[in-house]
């Protein structure tokens, strides 16, 4: 029997890549374990059920019960990463003992604490929230993830934003759970929602509206409207090939109960047509375009969720334990993701290379909406650079970081994953 006041988790004098990737959320984990109810006999700690899981996604291991049978019980482990061994059971029934809210804490404190790098190209239109579902399918026993008449399937509806690129929120919902509650519930003031065409609402566009936010929408073809004025089309030359019958309008439409005026900007790229509808009225023609073609990013992020990070691997079957799963990925992900922006800057430093924020255009170029549309090649070269560099976690470099996980953390650690 493992008893709390038996957990020491004591710090080499030079700290192990893994205590450097725990380092934003070791003190803060800490603080809530001491302020849990002490059972009479606990059986598995938070502290170290919290260290466990985090060190069985960066493993990347197909399987907990291979983490935890033979990884960690095995001791092929390394020592330094201080991990308990543990009866797998035991360590199953942690998802049903702790809270999802005690991992929904924790990752909202990294959210809003981690010092993770900005777009600045970016910054100039205000928060930018790229929100979708994505479907994860699930054993015909959990009930709770209603689907079809023939399978199951829970729903991931996520909230990411661009100028950070990362998760911010996200719910847990069966695979007919809706996509508009979804947004609905996790709708903060002053951001703009980018979204396809799914979240196509008359309402919604309301609550958004009176929420102070705005919206970059894709809606049906079908739109039945009346153009109140036709905008002057603001295209750089750059792109004008490659988009083609481009219009901008200001609109209404007569089957909208609120009666807002909205912005609709239409194009065609190849055989494909879209109809991108938004309040954002400020904004130039490409600009509206651009945002939203940005809304890919979230589909990247589930499918690093799904297949890098084996989310697509359910470790318990309730929703409870799904959450606290998904919460642990979010929290994996993110402190991924500023161990190898740290890494990355000090690889640099160390080097005496010209960081590309350096070398190319400044954050005060690109305030001016005139320099950024008369060089759209530059702009999306350095968005592109910027993202390959600082902002891919990528498989080699995920793959270096767990061979790595118990070697000190040093200046050999930053050459090896710096300039992976």
């Amino acid at each position: 029997m493992i008893y709390e006041e038996e957990i020491d988790i004591n710090y080499l004098e030079q700290p192990t890549i893994f205590d450097k990737l725990l380092e934003p959320v070791q003190a803060f984990v800490e603080g809530q374990a001491q302020e849990l109810p002490q059972p009479h006999r606990p059986t598995y700690p938070y502290l170290m059920f919290f260290r466990t899981l985090i060190c069985y996604f960066v493993s990347d291991l197909p399987s907990l019960k291979l983490f935890i049978n033979t990884q960690l019980n095995q001791g092929l482990l390394p020592d330094t990463l201080k991990l308990i061994p543990v009866p797998y059971n035991t360590f199953r029934d942690a998802f049903e003992r702790y809270s999802p809210h005690l991992f929904r804490t924790v990752f909202e404190h990294l959210v809003t604490t981690l010092p993770l790098r900005q777009l600045p190209e970016l910054a100039i239109f205000g928060t930018l929230y790229c929100i979708d579902g994505s479907l994860f399918p699930v054993l015909n026993s959990m009930v709770w993830a209603a689907y079809t008449s023939h399978s199951q399937a829970l729903r991931l509806h996520m909230c990411f934003e661009l100028n950070r690129m990362i998760p911010v929120d996200f719910l847990v919902g069966s695979g007919k759970s809706s996509e508009r509650h979804a947004l609905r519930a996790m709708l903060v003031d002053g951001v703009t929602y980018i979204a396809d065409r799914g979240y196509m609402c008359f309402h919604l566009f309301h609550e958004i509206a009176e929420a102070k936010s705005y919206f970059v929408f894709r809606v049906k073809r079908n739109l039945v409207y009346e153009t109140i004025k036709t905008l002057t089309l603001d295209l750089p030359p750059a792109v004008q090939r490659l988009f083609y019958d481009v219009t901008d309008e200001w609109i209404r439409c007569p089957n909208d109960p609120h009666g807002g005026m909205y912005r609709l900007v239409r194009f065609r790229v190849a055989a494909e047509s879209y109809y991108i509808m938004t309040n954002r009225f400020e904004l130039s023609t490409f600009q509206v375009m651009m945002l939203y073609a940005y809304r890919w990013q979230v589909e990247l992020l589930f499918r690093f969720l799904k297949r890098t990070m084996n989310g697509l691997h359910l470790i318990k079957n309730t929703n409870r334990g799904v959450t606290i799963q998904f919460y642990t990925l979010m929290i994996t992900a993110l402190l991924e993701l500023h161990l190898k922006q740290q890494i990355v800057t000090q690889y640099d430093e160390d080097h005496d290379e010209i960081s590309i924020e350096n070398d190319t255009r400044s954050e005060s170029d690109f305030s001016n909406s005139e320099t950024r549309l008369s060089d759209t090649g530059q702009f999306f070269k350095i968005i592109g650079d910027k993202l390959n560099r600082y902002w891919k976690v990528g498989i080699h470099w995920l793959t270096a970081l767990r061979s790595l996980l118990g070697r000190p953390f040093n200046k050999r650690s930053i050459e090896i994953l710096g300039s992976t």
